[in-house]
């Protein structure tokens, strides 16, 4: 599917090697704006996380995405959806880039494989390796752009939270809050979401969470997917 209806915006994705995805859309609806004037989403490819949270904010997000093309195809749904006075796109390097200001709020769906054998297609192999960016990389521009009370939100492969927790450690960032997702309750979980902060605040970890796209049976929606994204879902 080239192009992605939600009941506020569109997302054009022909020219990104990165897709809409079911996680995608669970995560950009859980991230907590409440309160964030200054958002920053990190390798924000089609612009799809920070439409979400403009949708339900008034905040001003900076999108940071290497890729050029990319990072047209992300102006190109912004300028055409209601929210584009709230996002602005950055066609540059997050180690390079420099906003001139903390953040209150920084999202990354970020690339996650390290040691997978790659595929034939260069872009989708930058999206989804992080050879332009590594863990330590990514856990270094989050504290260099995140302001002191702020919190970074991260989606991952489960198999791979271990070793991103290294680099966060490493950068004196924690975990302060962290959901399991999975396709249905019987399944094991396949991605995991979790709020990153500086070690220096005082900020109690939540329990473990546990989020499910579909019930035990049937093709229809969890009741907290459709919670989550009935203001996004044309169908809910």
């Amino acid at each position: 599917m080239s192009t992605f209806h939600f009941k506020q915006f569109s997302i054009e994705q022909d020219q990104c090697a990165m897709k809409v995805s079911l996680d995608a859309c669970l995560f950009g609806a859980l991230c907590e704006v409440d309160g964030a004037h200054k958002i920053l989403d990190i390798g924000s490819g089609t612009g799809l996380l920070s439409l979400m949270m403009a949708q339900r904010s008034e905040a001003h997000i900076d999108a940071v995405e290497l890729d050029e093309v990319a990072a047209q195809q992300a102006i190109h749904n912004i300028e055409n959806s209601p929210f584009s006075s709230q996002i602005r796109v950055h066609a540059a390097d997050i180690k390079q880039f420099n906003g001139h200001k903390k953040y209150d709020l920084v999202v990354s769906n970020p690339p996650f494989f390290s040691d997978h054998l790659k595929g034939p297609d260069a872009k989708r192999n930058q999206a989804r390796h992080n050879d332009g960016l590594s863990f330590n990389e990514l856990c270094e521009s989050i504290v260099k752009h995140l302001n002191e009370k702020g919190k970074a939100w991260i989606l991952l492969p489960c198999s791979e939270l271990e070793r991103f927790m290294k680099s966060a450690q490493q950068a004196k960032l924690k975990i302060d809050q962290r959901w399991l997702l999975s396709s249905r309750p019987q399944k094991a979980p396949h991605r995991v979401i979790f709020t990153l902060s500086h070690t220096s605040t005082l900020v109690s970890p939540t329990p473990e969470k546990q989020l499910t796209v579909h019930p035990e049976h049937g093709p229809e929606y969890s009741d907290d997917f459709k919670s989550l994204l009935c203001d996004y879902y044309l169908k809910l």
